[in-house]
């Protein structure tokens, strides 16, 4: 039993961490990243096979402000997943002192809407 409350806690653990992570990356994107250009190279969808609610995904490439080409994945929901058939070019937001840190730049967006509310 204690295993198991153990390993529980280690997960939820976890998922509290990375969400951490990524809202502060998020934060960081908001306040100082800047825009480039990316292209869908693959799209494809994630958990059971046949399943009612797998996940959508796409990977992107983009060069960063420093010259170098990068590579991350999306998830997303079906409705955006649908506009980015591969080969089509994707809005992103990465920071200009990590580039391989990005995000799509309707996201960014929203993230900078949500600060500037919560500003006096």
């Amino acid at each position: 039993m204690w295993i198991f409350i153990v390993g529980l806690a280690v997960f939820i653990l976890g998922a509290i961490g990375v969400a951490v992570w990524r809202a502060l990356q998020f934060k960081k994107l908001a306040e100082r990243g800047v825009p480039v250009t990316g292209t869908v190279v693959h799209r494809f969808q994630s958990g059971k096979a046949g399943g009612p609610e797998r996940t959508k995904r796409i990977t992107y490439s983009y060069t960063g402000p420093d010259g170098r080409e990068y590579q991350r994945s999306a998830s997303m929901t079906r409705g955006r997943w649908e506009q980015y058939p591969e080969g089509a070019p994707v809005q992103l937001i990465c920071l200009p002192d990590d580039p391989g840190v990005s995000a799509e730049a309707t996201l960014v967006a929203a993230a900078r809407a949500a600060l500037a509310a919560k500003k006096p």
